[in-house]
């Protein structure tokens, strides 16, 4: 008889513990922060000429999930057969405006035709995004 006694008593302690750690879980989750990510990656030049393997100027405008400019995102060109002369990644850094210039980039190999330049943006605690803009080399 006294197993038949202790069942509820074990049963109720049972429910509590589960209620007490279902709240601190939910608790927990509430307080998780909603991704941030890149929206956009606009370009100004709708497409990039190129000549002698000199990449010209890249103007760069990037905003967030609420479209806003966003500050501190830096931007590079990933294209494997694209690099800087002075040897380094000369990553740009938009400025309060969300604004950049990609300046001074070389394609080292160019035969006369199309390119596509991939240029990436990424901020700590946001998600990378890249975009493709079409070069013509001249």
């Amino acid at each position: 008889m006294g197993g038949i006694e202790g069942l509820p008593l074990q049963l109720m302690i049972v429910i509590m513990v589960a209620t007490m750690g279902s709240a601190v879980i939910m608790g927990w989750m509430g307080n998780i922060d909603t991704p941030h990510y890149i929206s956009s990656l606009n370009v100004e030049e709708n497409i990039v000429y190129i000549e002698d393997g000199e990449i010209p100027d890249i103007h760069i405008f990037v905003t967030d999930e609420d479209d806003d400019p966003m500050s501190g995102v830096t931007v590079r060109i990933v294209n494997s057969q694209v690099s800087h002369p002075d040897g380094k990644d000369h990553d740009v850094v938009t400025d309060s405006k969300g604004r950049a210039t990609l300046k001074g980039w070389v394609l080292e190999d160019y035969p006369v035709g199309t390119i596509t330049l991939k240029i990436s943006a990424y901020k700590s605690g946001y998600t990378t995004y890249t975009e493709e803009v079409p070069g013509v080399i001249v």
